[in-house]
């Protein structure tokens, strides 16, 4: 039986910030934002995750910098 390939992926995150209270113009300006640079990339807009914490709306998602295969 074979091993499975193993591959070593690093990755870089995008993230925006937004401080709250926030109006609802600008978070929606930055979902829009989100949306339209995971469309560039053809990648799904649920690839992106929106979290509260300390007093910010995050929007983020990762992005693969290189991956390497190993045996």
């Amino acid at each position: 039986m074979s091993s499975p390939t193993r591959r070593t992926v690093h990755l870089t995150r995008t993230e925006h910030a937004l401080p709250l209270p926030a109006s609802l113009l600008d978070v929606a300006e930055l979902l829009d934002t989100v949306r339209a640079e995971l469309t560039r990339a053809d990648r799904p807009v649920d690839d992106a995750e929106l979290r509260v914490a300390e007093g910010e709306l995050l929007a983020f998602y990762d992005v693969p910098r290189a991956a390497v295969v190993t045996r």
